[in-house]
């Protein structure tokens, strides 16, 4: 069974972004990235729903939804999700692909070309 970890939004000014999220929403600061590049934080509210804010680097178009504009889905395991849902012809985008200490993970688009990814985390992004 899969949950919901996170979804992901670009952003133009993420550090603005973020303060209005936290003020207006009342989502805490659960990663700070703000000095990576791009810069970035993860939010997330009480019940451990998370958003996800990504700098938008500026030779990126704001329609681009390579790498952000997606629903992240929790597993167990990634390699048997990732073979289950090819084995419903699916396709997954190979070059975005991450293994490694803090995550392993895989995107791929839903019937209607909606991004995804699965994940799964040693330690979770929420507690």
């Amino acid at each position: 069974m899969a949950r919901i970890e996170h979804v992901a939004l670009f952003a133009a000014d993420p550090h603005a972004l973020k303060d209005f999220y936290v003020e207006a929403l009342g989502l805490r600061v659960i990663l700070d990235n703000s000095k990576a590049s791009p810069p970035g934080y993860f939010l997330a509210d009480d019940a451990g729903v998370a958003v996800e804010l990504i700098g938008r680097p500026t030779e990126v178009p704001a329609v681009d939804t390579r790498h952000v504009c997606h629903i992240a889905f929790i597993v167990d395991d990634v390699a048997a999700a990732r073979a289950d849902l090819e084995a419903r012809g699916l396709t997954f985008e190979d070059d975005t692909a991450v293994d490694n200490e803090t995550m392993t993970t895989a995107f791929f688009r839903d019937p209607e070309g909606n991004r995804l990814q699965i994940v799964k985390r040693p330690r979770p992004l929420v507690s």
